[in-house]
């Protein structure tokens, strides 16, 4: 397959394939009474007619009614495994009337697929069955064992999921190589300095908690207020908090993204990127200028969420704010916690954290010299010879969290060529895939599968 264009005759069927996955409604919703069930056995259940080879030729297990895990056993069973992930769940469409085609109606208008999943993330599990189903066709088995792990609650967090294969492959003992879930894009034109697409392979992902900043005060009548009030004491504690963000740092991931990017980058950036011993300070002070590149330095505190009194000639007694935090690799939510805590203290405030179980910790920070890096980049290079690999910080979250102790390295890409236009439909109106981006999506795992 090689510097070949057979893989659109190879993969043709694809996108008829991505629009029957996308007609299923598979919505989740936090309620699961809100959840459609049908939906999710009808997906589950078109998939032998779609992909009969795999259904018939590789190990299906079920851990829970919202997992399916196929085995592709390798030829080598001294080799560590490859776990490639994708979800079958998505969000909900929102108003149905902004969409120009239906949110669940899988057309194909102009050389393009509509609908939920074309983006996020129905795409990737239609592409690594397709790529199977082809390589199977072909009497193809790969040396390592290939997990193929769908979960289908990820938008929710991923407890019935990816939550329960992880825990169903880590009672087997499985010790996987690598693992690659959806992530960073083929960014196109996302950088003004740099010509080439950049696949952002993300080897590492930011933690997630939300805390309560909370304050009291004395309730009653407000036309007779104190000096300072419950929500005023709240307000100065969260203004302090928004004018004294969490120190800027360079990480490991971001040090590698920016020496990788240099050769790419026009100058001055070339030299800033190249001498990052002499210029990052600047580039600190750089990257905290726009709310993109300032996610990917710190730790973020976002007040979301407000609440004083219930009627508006009455004192609060009681007001709270919720902050959405995301934690930078190399920090605990513990150590923002303490933090949080020491800022705003001065206002009579304190913090607490509003789901401890929901919490999720920064990911440790993968390589680029495990085997899972250079097979990638080697697909990539095949399906995507233009673009330029490089680590990335991937600041939304992924199914990856519940394979942390079953893996050695993990990569978050979805390989679709997309610009930050295109990105605003992920979770927006209007989703969808360009066929062409589909199919070299699809050769990239047809590659990939065929290197292990």
């Amino acid at each position: 397959m090689k510097n070949s264009e057979d893989y659109k005759k190879i993969l043709e069927r694809l996108p008829e394939k991505l629009a029957c996955l996308v007609q299923c409604k598979t919505v989740s919703y936090y309620d699961p009474e809100k959840e459609d069930e049908g939906e999710f056995t009808r997906l589950k259940a078109g998939l032998s007619q779609l992909y009969p080879l795999v259904n018939a030729k590789l190990r299906l297990d079920k851990p829970s009614n919202r997992a399916l895990l196929y085995t592709w056993e390798g030829k080598d069973p001294s080799l560590a495994p490859v776990i490639l992930c994708a979800h079958f769940d998505v969000v909900p469409p929102g108003d149905e009337a902004a969409w120009l085609h239906g949110p669940f109606s899988g057309e194909l208008i102009d050389g393009e697929l509509w609908g939920r999943g074309t983006q996020d993330i129905k795409v990737l599990m239609a592409c690594i069955l397709e790529a199977a189903e082809s390589l199977l066709g072909q009497g193809f088995q790969p040396k390592h064992t290939i997990y193929f792990a769908f979960g289908g609650d990820e938008e929710i967090g991923g407890s019935r999921g990816a939550h329960a294969i992880g825990e169903f492959l880590g009672k087997q003992g499985v010790k996987a190589s690598f693992l690659l879930d959806e992530g960073g894009p083929i960014a196109v034109r996302m950088l003004s300095f740099v010509e080439r697409p950049l696949a952002l392979i993300g080897v590492a992902e930011k933690g997630y908690a939300d805390m309560v900043v909370t304050a009291e005060g004395q309730g009653g009548h407000a036309s007779m207020p104190p000096r300072h009030t419950a929500t005023g004491n709240l307000g100065r504690a969260i203004a302090y908090i928004e004018g004294h963000p969490s120190p800027a740092r360079l990480t490991g991931t971001i040090r590698s993204f920016l020496s990788l990017l240099a050769p790419y980058s026009r100058q001055p950036y070339h030299f800033l990127f190249s001498a990052l011993w002499l210029t990052a300070p600047a580039i600190r002070l750089a990257f905290a200028a726009s709310p993109t590149t300032n996610a990917l330095i710190r730790t973020t505190a976002a007040c979301t969420m407000l609440q004083g009194s219930m009627k508006e000639n009455v004192l609060a007694d009681h007001a709270e704010a919720n902050l959405n935090v995301r934690i930078l690799p190399g920090e605990s939510s513990q150590q923002v916690l303490e933090r949080l805590a020491i800022q705003v203290k001065p206002f009579g405030a304190s913090v607490f954290v509003k789901h401890p179980e929901a919490v999720v910790e920064p990911s440790a920070e993968s390589g680029t010299d495990n085997e899972g890096w250079k097979a990638i980049v080697s697909a990539l290079a095949v399906s995507h010879p233009s673009a330029a690999c490089v680590p990335f910080l991937f600041s939304a979250g992924t199914d990856t969290k519940h394979y942390k102790d079953i893996v050695q390295a993990t990569y978050r890409l979805t390989a679709l060529p997309q610009d930050s236009e295109a990105l605003e439909r992920v979770h927006g109106d209007n989703e969808r895939v360009n066929i062409e981006d589909l199919l070299r999506c699809g050769y990239f795992y047809l590659n990939l599968m065929e290197s292990m």
